[in-house]
């Protein structure tokens, strides 16, 4: 790991006041950065998917490393001089589709390598995100044992952006630890903004499917009416555009069925109106990168048990 090294300058005077330092780990297209209030700085940002990367580069300047977290170390974590590490490690061993193979699959190994830097290099403060089957896993409670060793407090919550008033199902936990006492979450918001709020005004052409399909799938496909007015499209996963079926919604209008372009989606999941994807960027692809991501308000709510991002994260971006 001496690339990070070699980009990373540490010098920090402790007594000039900075901002809270956030280091992303599975950091993917940014959505944690877009949660981010002012008063917080994102020293770098790490990702083992290029693709996900240049997205990332396209919307934010910060430092992004393409690194295999199965081989950090723990003096490499130190180095960042982070407050907060954020954490969105892969969800594939917890997921009701998968096969549940939790510290036996190949994809939690970088996850317990976090765990086991943990004692050597605690941040103040972690958070952390994934699908509600995470909770109960042994991964989950070889987690809680570090934390609790280590002297966290830690706040826990299952919450989908429906809650938040936001048309769209994407239930996930999400936990906040830290060495320092947390506060409340912030109380969420109760408006509801419809689906059509969240529309393309001229949707490609291409995104409009046969109605055979809706004809095979039957009942097994989610359908939602542009015009309803309480319409919440169910989630989209890394496999929408793929997978006909639990991948995501398919879009009712006057036109016909379609399906959902990866910036309607985007905007689902609360990303700033100024977020864009590289031109050179496949639909395919972008699908499966926004299905990986996140929920900004979600997080930007769970994060609010921070102190230091608690005051200007009172705001939800929809």
């Amino acid at each position: 790991m001496s690339s990070i090294r070699e980009i990373h300058s540490s010098g920090v005077n402790p007594a000039t006041p900075r901002p809270l330092r956030v280091l992303e780990l599975y950091c993917g297209i940014g959505g944690c950065r877009a949660a981010l209030p002012g008063g917080s700085e994102v020293v770098a940002a790490m990702d083992i998917n290029e693709a996900a990367l240049e997205v990332y580069r396209w919307n934010y300047p910060h430092t992004t490393l393409p690194v295999n977290l199965d081989f950090i170390s723990a003096s490499d974590l130190h180095s960042w001089n982070a407050d907060l590490w954020w954490l969105s490690p892969p969800c594939q061993p917890f997921t009701v589709r998968g096969l549940r193979r939790d510290t036996e699959d190949s994809r939690t190994r970088s996850f317990l390598r976090l765990i086991d830097c943990l004692s050597q290099a605690p941040p103040t403060y972690l958070a952390l995100e994934n699908v509600p089957g995470f909770r109960g896993s042994q991964t989950h409670s070889l987690l809680r044992s570090a934390l609790d060793e280590l002297g966290y407090a830690v706040q826990e919550v299952v919450l989908c952006p429906t809650e938040l008033g936001v048309p769209n199902r994407r239930q996930r936990l999400y936990l906040v630890a830290g060495l320092e006492p947390l506060g409340p979450m912030l109380q969420p918001p109760q408006e509801h903004r419809p689906l059509g709020a969240y529309l393309d005004p001229e949707p490609s052409s291409d995104l409009w499917i046969d109605e055979e399909l809706n004809d095979k799938y039957g009942q097994a496909l989610s359908v939602v009416d542009a015009q309803e007015v309480t319409a919440v499209a169910s989630c989209f996963t890394s496999a929408y555009g793929r997978s006909p079926v639990r991948s995501g919604s398919y879009l009712r209008t006057a036109s016909g069925l379609r399906r959902f372009s990866p910036m309607e989606i985007l905007r689902l999941l609360g990303f700033p109106p100024d977020f864009r994807l590289p031109p050179t960027l496949s639909r395919q692809v972008a699908w499966r990168l926004v299905g990986n991501s996140l929920s900004v308000p979600a997080v930007r709510y769970v994060l609010s048990a921070i102190p230091e991002l608690a005051g200007s994260g009172s705001t939800y971006s929809r």
